[in-house]
């Protein structure tokens, strides 16, 4: 029988009916074809109240139409409702004298002491009630659903830290480092690192060549790299196991170490977010001719609060000696909240599926219970081919899905594993803002929300132009959207397919990805020239 939670006012009626009225809560089980059941406690003088179980619900029976006192026994009558079948039911009668208590009104010694003890026990119902509750996956909630689910090998995905690169660097050369007579041992090698790196130049270069003494002269015997010397195939080189010795001037060394913070900036100290770099990097030059280097970092916090757009960490509350600048030239957008329990739940529902095998939702549940997968589309007979079951996933480790779809596919079945196709979208809009309107605030509003309308696509989905419209019309201070322009891009230089008013098509095996959102504000005020 399920467990069935009382009310305060049931637990106090029953207690006071206890007391006055001499009632028990008397239990018997129902037996299919019997129809008559003793009471314990004689003589009886009436019965009260019958409960039970009647088609899987609680149920109270009424007297005279479904059963009735005959000799100190229950009958149950023809024609009326009974418990189900070997199921308990609860008679409540009075029997014996009456009790000489009877004061039972609001304010009696009775009454109030009865009203304690029954907030008391509705309490533990309540308790005992949350203990029911926990023990099933569609009510249960907290720690109480990660212990239901774990029977079925499913864990809580914890939130994960957000991750990405960040650039240090500097406009100007370092400071030169002038290195005299290094020595170095020539063993056929065609280059040679020297100590201190970058070179700038090389002054000089000594050693024995065919017995004799010499300097070799540069671009004819030897050239100058970044890291060292090369020895050139025509000109003249060391003896072997000969000593040479280099005379140049090399720049100073800046390095980033590990666990260096960083920050984006903001007036309220509680709106900033903190980054430490993961691992040790030295400044390089570019081709711009800046130095500059892309270093890994992680948030301190895990969870969305981590994430933030491209150009938003610029602060270096301790900046490394030599370092100018810092800037995280992408998104970094990777950081997620511990799963929910409505998440968890529809996993532990999927992993309930997979055990079931062989069929399409189990293939689906089984590849989307794994880590990191993102999106997924299942398509059954492409090209009308039986026997072939197509399953493009975007996201998660490509050795486990492929485990995962091998222990779940049905015999015969064939299952191609696709990834999908990247289609980048370029969106360029103009908003109208209403008057007051922060044009900032309302750029930065727009652009993240049409990124979230196109991060949210799935696999296949194509791109909906109102839907694009919507998101943007929907932030705050915006009036109306002057123009936009949406463009897919299929592969790298290709052509851009124009969608001007117009939905993307996305095909089954590819998916829209937010590359540039451009969104350009104009006030109310304006007009355009005649």
């Amino acid at each position: 029988m399920a467990f069935v939670k009382k009310s305060y006012e049931e637990i106090r009626d029953d207690i006071l009916e206890q007391i006055t009225k001499g009632i028990v809560n008397e239990e018997h089980v129902y037996e299919p074809n019997r129809t008559k059941y003793a009471l314990a406690n004689t003589p009886v003088k009436g019965i009260v109240r019958v409960e039970g179980v009647v088609d899987g619900v609680s149920y109270t029976f009424s007297q005279g139409v479904e059963y009735r006192l005959t000799e100190d026994m229950l009958d149950w009558m023809a024609g009326g409702n009974r418990p189900d079948e070997r199921t308990a039911f609860y008679v409540n009668y009075v029997f014996g004298v009456t009790s000489s208590i009877s004061d039972i009104n609001p304010g009696s010694v009775v009454r109030t002491i009865v009203e304690a003890v029954s907030r008391e026990v509705e309490f533990l119902y309540e308790q005992l009630n949350q203990v029911y509750l926990a023990g099933f996956i569609d009510t249960a909630a907290g720690s109480a659903l990660d212990l239901v689910v774990s029977i079925l090998g499913v864990d809580r995905k914890p939130a994960e830290h957000a991750t990405g690169k960040v650039t240090f660097g500097r406009s100007m050369d370092p400071a030169e480092v002038q290195v005299d007579r290094e020595a170095h041992q020539y063993d056929g090698k065609t280059i040679y690192e020297m100590t201190d790196v970058p070179v700038k130049s090389v002054a000089r270069v000594e050693g024995v060549s065919e017995g004799n003494s010499c300097a070799f002269e540069q671009g004819v015997d030897f050239a100058v790299l970044d890291r060292g010397i090369e020895w050139l195939a025509d000109g003249k080189k060391p003896d072997s196991n000969s000593m040479f010795r280099v005379d140049y001037v090399a720049y100073e060394q800046i390095g980033i170490p590990a666990e260096t913070r960083v920050s984006t900036y903001s007036r309220r100290p509680e709106e900033v977010k903190n980054y430490v770099t993961t691992e040790e990097r030295t400044l390089e030059k570019t081709e711009s001719g800046a130095w500059e280097a892309d270093v890994s970092v992680r948030a301190a916090v895990a969870g969305r609060p981590g994430n933030v757009y491209a150009g938003a960490i610029s602060v270096m509350p301790q900046p490394p000696m030599g370092v100018e600048y810092v800037i995280n030239r992408e998104d970094i957008l990777n950081g997620t909240d511990e799963e929910t329990d409505a998440d968890l739940k529809e996993r532990a529902r999927r992993a309930l599926e997979v055990a079931g095998k062989a069929t399409l939702v189990s293939l689906e549940a089984g590849v989307r219970g794994i880590e990191g997968v993102d999106s997924i589309l299942v398509e059954d007979m492409p090209e009308g081919v039986s026997g072939v079951v197509k399953i493009i996933v975007d996201g998660g480790e490509t050795k486990e899905i492929q485990r995962v779809i091998d222990d779940v596919r049905a015999a015969g079945i064939r299952v191609e594993f696709l990834r999908p196709r990247p289609v980048h979208i370029d969106v360029s809009l103009t908003v109208v803002l209403h008057r007051g309107a922060a044009p900032s605030k309302v750029q930065r509003n727009v652009e993240a929300d049409v990124r979230s309308y196109l991060s949210s696509l799935e696999i296949g989905e194509a791109v909906i132009f109102s839907r694009i419209v919507g998101a943007a019309v929907s932030v705050e201070g915006v009036q109306k959207i002057a123009e936009m322009a949406v463009k897919a891009y299929r592969r790298e230089g290709e052509e851009s397919i124009k969608g001007i008013e117009e939905n993307i098509e996305i095909t089954s095996e590819e998916r829209a990805v937010a590359r540039a959102v451009n969104v350009l504000i104009k006030t109310s005020e304006e007009r355009k020239p005649e």
